[in-house]
């Protein structure tokens, strides 16, 4: 497939434009006029583009652009230029999608956390310009609070990091927001009724709004709540473009 279709194809499919984010969405790298086997990952890094020559991939996709982030100089030198010559001498283009990979309605981090752990969209929040990453989702039936880390344990691999339950006993509607969250957006959470909120990293504060609020919150890892998005991007690209694409997991405690 020509680089170009390529590109007007994630855009399509991921509506760059309407989020206003803090890093380039699209097209980063540009060392090859194909796209003929592709492979994703969550953050740009050493590793993965080992993975994608080893591999013989020309194309990469991920949720971080390391390097690529607003307030990075993007000279080519130092570990930048690195990782740039490599790319280039090997022909793999790079693109990054972040805060579109969240909140994709149908493989975004938060609409594939929901569905894994049964829920139902009914909502969305955490508005970043037109559109909104978080999701608000519910059973049908209340679950316990040792329901729910259940739910969530069968959920990520590496189960819960860190819980705080100060909230109601029984929890119905849930909110999602993948990788960190502040306090502002557990507020929000709250003024839409939610019972619970599920995210990855969390700050100092955190702890003692959920304390002080009546929160319960749960915190799954940051990386390890966003694996989901460029491994369903993976399979909708294999599945409808027929081009090999497979998501590789480095993983990331955090």
């Amino acid at each position: 497939m020509d680089l170009p279709f390529m590109t007007a194809w994630l855009d399509d499919l991921l509506d760059p434009k309407s989020f206003n984010d803090y890093c380039v969405n699209g097209l980063c790298v540009e060392a090859n006029d194909k796209v003929t086997r592709i492979v994703t990952g969550v953050s740009l890094r050493d590793q993965l583009i080992d993975a994608a020559i080893e591999e013989k991939a020309d194309c990469i996709i991920v949720h971080h652009p390391n390097g690529f982030w607003k307030g990075e100089s993007q000279l080519p030198v130092g570990k930048f230029a690195e990782r740039l010559r490599k790319l280039m001498n090997n022909g793999i283009s790079v693109f990054g999608f972040h805060l579109p990979l969240d909140g994709h309605r149908e493989i975004g981090n938060n609409a594939v956390i929901a569905k894994l752990l049964g829920l139902n969209p009914v909502h969305e929040f955490v508005h970043v310009g037109m559109r909104a990453i978080g999701v608000i989702a519910e059973w049908n039936t209340p679950a316990t609070r040792e329901e729910f880390v259940d739910c969530l344990d069968a959920a990520f691999v590496h189960g819960v990091q860190n819980k705080f339950f100060h909230g109601p006993e029984e929890i119905k509607r849930v909110a999602i927001c993948s990788g960190s969250c502040s306090a502002s957006d557990i507020k929000e959470a709250l003024e839409m009724n939610c019972d619970a909120y599920v995210t990855g990293s969390i700050k100092e504060d955190i702890p003692i709004f959920c304390q002080e609020n009546g929160v319960n919150l749960a915190s799954c890892g940051h990386h390890r709540t966003e694996i989901f998005g460029v491994s369903a991007l993976a399979e909708k690209i294999q599945a409808e473009l027929s081009i090999p694409s497979r998501f590789i997991d480095l993983d990331n405690p955090i």
